[in-house]
């Protein structure tokens, strides 16, 4: 089973859309947060030029995913990242299951300690491989995040399964033939998610670590389907 983590692990989109919104600001685009909102889930690389535009990206875009992160890094060092219900006790119990678990995230290495020391759960611990915007060519809704995480786990689509909490997670899974776990601890909508491909909606991950055995069953039978 492969984790997304901002959104699915840790409540970190708020502090991401926020520190967008800051960026934007500093380059006088007065960008609102429920711009911002629809777009999170992306890379930065596919972020700004859907807002700004394929001109305008090519100006500014890569000092914009600049001033993001140096604004991340900021909220992170003020900010204590709450780590949603049960993530311990859901890895656990995956592996009593048997199941191995890759964690995958368009964020950088660096994004990623700041998010770990600010919720403090060493979040690369809990899970069996760890994947990051450096194993992969190109940003989600790219499969190429999934298709790493599959190539260190050593399995094949019809495998494994997604957990994620944004449409960019759902297309992502598609294109890689995985079957996607959707959960509403983000920002997107229980029909947006069923519309991205999401073979069940949960809250959070307490509700699926109450529902694993039923949650493991609906995502065999997806799985089987792609």
């Amino acid at each position: 089973m492969i984790f997304d983590i901002d959104g699915t692990l840790v409540d970190t989109n708020p502090s991401h859309i926020e520190a967008w919104r800051r960026a934007f600001a500093r380059f006088d685009f007065p960008i609102p947060p429920e711009r911002i909102r629809v777009e999170v889930g992306k890379g930065g690389d596919l972020l700004v030029p859907s807002i700004l535009g394929e001109e305008l990206e090519t100006k500014c875009g890569d000092a914009l995913r600049k001033a993001q992160k140096e604004e991340f890094l900021q909220i992170a060092e003020r900010v204590h990242f709450q780590v949603f219900p049960q993530v311990p006790e859901l890895f656990e119990a995956l592996r009593e299951r048997g199941i191995r678990t890759a964690l995958a995230t368009s964020s950088d290495k660096k994004h990623l300690q700041a998010t770990i020391r600010s919720a403090g759960l060493d979040l690369a611990r809990l899970a069996g491989e760890l994947i990051t915007k450096d194993d992969a060519d190109a940003s989600k809704p790219a499969p190429d995040l999934i298709l790493a995480a599959l190539e260190k786990l050593d399995a094949g689509p019809t495998e494994c399964a997604i957990v994620g909490d944004t449409i960019y997670d759902g297309q992502a899974a598609q294109a890689a033939g995985v079957a996607f776990i959707a959960v509403l601890s983000g920002c997107t909508t229980e029909a947006e998610l069923l519309k991205a491909g999401a073979c069940g909606v949960w809250r959070d991950t307490s509700h699926i670590y109450a529902e694993l055995d039923r949650v493991l069953e609906i995502a065999s039978l997806a799985a089987a389907t792609h």
